[in-house]
C-alpha cells in the first residue's frame, strides 16, 4: 500500500460525522422464539400469561427494530491543534516527543472526539484481528476453519507462504472498495509477514505468536488511521521530506507500541479465548490506547 502521507484527511463541519455511518452495522432483530417442548401452563387463567391461543389466532412475534446510533458531527477545526502539534514534531528538537504526545491527545480529544469514538471508528480492525487469530487458532490446532471465511486448511496446505498469506487476508477483509478495506487488508498483510520471519509455516504459529500478529494488525491499523487523517502535516512542516518520512515513521512506530503494550494487559485479563472474546480484547485495547494518548499529553 505504501505510504498514505499524501492524503488530506477527512474534513469536519456539521455535515461530516466523527464516525462515518458506515462504521456502525447494527445486527439484524432476531425474532424471539418459544423454547421447544414448552406447554402452557394448565393453572393460568384463560387469556392470561401461559394460556393457549387459539387456532388461526397467532400473533407474529414482536420484532424491536434497532436504530443505528446518532452520527455525532465533526466540530469545525477538528485538527488544528494536532495539526498545530505535529508541525512542531516534525520540525524537530528536544521537545519534539512532547509534542508527538501533545499532538496524538489532541487527535483523540478533538479529532475523534474522544476515547470511545476512536474505538467505534476502528470498530472494523476489532472483528477483522478477532477472525485471523481464530483462523490461526484453528490452523495451529487442526481444527476447521470457520465457514464463513470461505477457505479451508486443505487449500492452504502447500502454499508458498506469501500465498497463505494473501488467501488469509483475502477471506478476513474481502476488497469492497473503501479505503477501509485497504488499510486493514495491508495491515494484515504486514503483520503476518513479520510474523513469517519468526515461524515460516503460518499453520503451526504458537499461542503467544497468534497474539503478536492480533496486536500487530490492530497497531498497524491504528497507526495508518492515524497517518490517513493528519499524517500530511507531518511531511509539509518537516526541513526536508527525508526527514518527514522518519518522522512520520517515528510516530507509527510509537502508536504501535502503545497498542501492543494495551493489547497486551487486555489479553493477560481473560483466559481461554474465543473469536468475541478477542474481538473485546481488541476494541479495549484500542480504546485503552487512545486514553493513553489523551493521559500522556497531560504530562
Amino acid at each position: 500500500m505504501g505510504t498514505s502521507a499524501s492524503s488530506k484527511g477527512p474534513g469536519s463541519g456539521p455535515d461530516i460525522p466523527i464516525v462515518p455511518p458506515w462504521v456502525d452495522d447494527p445486527p439484524k432483530p432476531v425474532p424471539q422464539q418459544t423454547p421447544p417442548n414448552v406447554q402452557p401452563n394448565p393453572q393460568s387463567p384463560r387469556g392470561g400469561p401461559g394460556a393457549p391461543t387459539r387456532p388461526g389466532k397467532l400473533k407474529p412475534p414482536q420484532i424491536q427494530q434497532q436504530q443505528p446510533p446518532l452520527q455525532e458531527p465533526s466540530p469545525p477545526g477538528r485538527w488544528r491543534g494536532t495539526r498545530t502539534s505535529l508541525g512542531k514534531f516534525a520540525g524537530g528538537g528536544s521537545d519534539r516527543e512532547r509534542h508527538l504526545k501533545r499532538a496524538l491527545g489532541n487527535y483523540s480529544r478533538s479529532g475523534m472526539g474522544g476515547s470511545q469514538n476512536a474505538a467505534r471508528r476502528l470498530s472494523g480492525s476489532s472483528r477483522v484481528a478477532s477472525s485471523l487469530h481464530y483462523a490461526l487458532t484453528s490452523l495451529s490446532s487442526g481444527a476447521p476453519l470457520p465457514q464463513d471465511l470461505g477457505v479451508d486448511a486443505q487449500t492452504l496446505a502447500g502454499l508458498p507462504p506469501d500465498q497463505v498469506v494473501d488467501a488469509l487476508v483475502d477471506a478476513i477483509r474481502p476488497i469492497d472498495g473503501t479505503q477501509d478495506a485497504e488499510v486493514t487488508r495491508d495491515s494484515a498483510a504486514r503483520a503476518l509477514s513479520e510474523i513469517l520471519a519468526q515461524n515460516p509455516d503460518l499453520t503451526s504459529l504458537t499461542p503467544e505468536q497468534i497474539d503478536h500478529v492480533t496486536a500487530s494488525l490492530l497497531g498497524h491499523d491504528v497507526a495508518h488511521r492515524i497517518e490517513l487523517d493528519v499524517g500530511k502535516a507531518v511531511i509539509d512542516k518537516a526541513p526536508t521530506k527525508g526527514e518527514g518520512l522518519e518522522r512520520l515513521q517515528e510516530m507509527k512506530d510509537y502508536v504501535r507500541e502503545v497498542v501492543a503494550a494495551e493489547y497486551a494487559t487486555e489479553r493477560a485479563k481473560a483466559g481461554a479465548v474465543g473469536r468475541a472474546t478477542i474481538e473485546r480484547i481488541s476494541n479495549n485495547a484500542i480504546q485503552q490506547t487512545f486514553e493513553v494518548f489523551e493521559d500522556e499529553a497531560d504530562l
